[in-house]
């Protein structure tokens, strides 16, 4: 039963339904205990008690096989309000079930919204004159077509024209296209994202609502959707900076815009304490791995280390790189990472966690007993999370930071990124030289560097 979609129901006179997803009443995996509430998107007749005990065993066996629908602008359940039901119910009666897939969707308006809600439920049982005229009616309302209306509850438009007894028609839109109320059209396709917790229905809404009207009319990943928001950040930190200073330093970094090959060159040799750094890990970044060894080699001070995030899919080529830039290895180091994690679908590989590898200039001179394991709390809050398309954890890298070096010490970042490293390097009482070939990406570090401690750019 959970095949098909149970849709919304209707507002009708003592039909009370859960309207809001439980992302709003607790935590993930938590019973809805909110009081039940008209949804003014519930639209057809509910499931008698029957249909409604059906659907809840088959749920109890097999799930919530239909990701019910959210809105990401207000959080307002579109379509599934009996699964949604069904499922809140099963848990909170200690029923073990799994999660309640949910697909946050962004919609413009309430008839947009409508819209969705009917169409989504075009195959549903019959319903009686009562109910037909009572839908017909709400449609109308929102300004669709007699022969519209006819289509989606199952009869001919001149019934529907007989139920509202009004005799003019309005012209049917086109089938990629769905009209406004007010005029206008938008396509029919929409953003979506498929969830299936509170904490990622949370963060797709987020996404949908940054990405606004530059979101892509189809199903979306949601670790791509919220790439796709830091992006378009950076892209705009881009704009803002081309024009300002291309270095700005104060009393605990010095950061620099441009290749570190060519900006970070005056650089003396043997006088940096340590490197902490994330490059880049696609096919046009593993290249620099070399350089980024050569670079190490001849700034480390003998025996210091590097500590230097790394992909999962060339970790041979990069390790190679780094040794053939002169570097020695010293060790493999462990970022534990938290929630649902990266499927690298042509190896069939769930990926747990972030490489670190430690490589020393020379020799390597033990200091300290390093812990090889720490485990990431996340990516921070949003305004953190969309700094970077590759943005970092900051409590790991805190970490690498305190394993590598001493208080006082200079830290070189080669790849600021969003600048993880440099203010990791600061909170933990380092100075920090930074460089990163991105004008944006060099603003937002400055900007973060700043905010957390004070100090004014030169």
């Amino acid at each position: 039963m959970t095949g098909r979609s149970d849709g919304p129901s209707t507002s009708f006179p003592g039909n009370e339904v859960l309207g809001r997803s439980p992302a709003l009443n607790g935590s993930s995996g938590s019973a809805y205990t909110g009081r039940p509430r008209r949804s003014p998107f519930q639209l057809f007749p509910p499931l008698s008690d029957d249909e409604f005990a059906a659907l809840k065993a088959d749920i109890a066996v097999r799930g919530v096989m239909v990701p019910v629908i959210v809105d990401a602008e207000t959080c307002e359940t579109i379509d599934g309000h009996h699964r949604l039901r069904a499922w809140s119910e099963l848990r909170a009666a200690g029923v073990r079930v799994g999660p309640c897939p949910r697909d946050v969707r962004r919609f413009n308006s309430d008839a947009e919204r409508v819209e969705a809600a009917v169409s989504l439920n075009l195959a549903r049982r019959h319903l009686t004159r009562e109910q037909r005229r009572a839908l017909a009616a709400r449609l109308r309302s929102e300004g669709w077509s007699l022969r519209r209306i006819g289509e989606a509850v199952g009869v001919s438009h001149p019934t529907v024209l007989g139920d509202l007894k009004i005799g003019k028609d309005l012209p049917i839109p086109e089938p990629d296209r769905v009209q406004r109320q007010g005029g206008g059209t938008y396509p029919a396709r929409r953003a979506s994202i498929i969830v299936t917790s509170d904490r990622d229905q949370d963060r797709a809404a987020e996404a949908l609502r940054s990405l606004g009207d530059d979101a892509p009319a189809k199903l979306l990943d949601l670790n791509r959707a919220e790439e796709r928001v830091r992006l378009a950040n950076l892209t705009r930190r881009r704009a803002e900076a081309v024009n300002g200073p291309s270095e700005h330093s104060g009393p605990a970094f010095d950061l620099r815009t441009g290749d570190f090959r060519e900006v970070l060159v005056d650089v003396a040799d043997a006088s940096v304490d340590a490197i902490v750094t994330d490059p880049p890990y696609n096919s046009e970044g593993v290249p620099l791995y070399e350089d980024l060894g050569s670079f190490a080699a001849r700034v480390l001070k003998p025996g210091r280390l590097a500590a230097v995030y790394a992909g999962h899919l060339r970790m041979d080529e990069e390790m190679e790189l780094l040794a053939a830039g002169g570097l020695t290895y010293v060790w493999h180091g462990v970022n534990v990472l938290p929630g649902r994690h990266t499927k690298i679908r042509h190896r069939m590989v769930f990926g747990q966690h972030r490489s670190v590898l430690l490589f020393s200039s020379g020799a390597y001179r033990p200091r300290k007993w390093i812990h090889d394991l720490v485990t990431a709390e996340g990516r921070g809050g949003p305004e953190e999370r969309s700094l970077h398309p590759w943005q970092q954890a900051l409590e790991p890298v805190q970490h690498w930071v305190r394993m590598v070096s001493e208080p006082g010490e200079l830290i070189c970042e080669p790849f600021l990124g969003s600048g993880t490293t440099a203010l990791a390097a600061v909170l933990e009482g380092r100075l920090v030289l930074g460089s990163d070939i991105d004008a944006g990406a060099v603003a937002t570090t400055l900007d973060r560097l700043k905010s957390a401690t004070g100090e004014q750019s030169a």
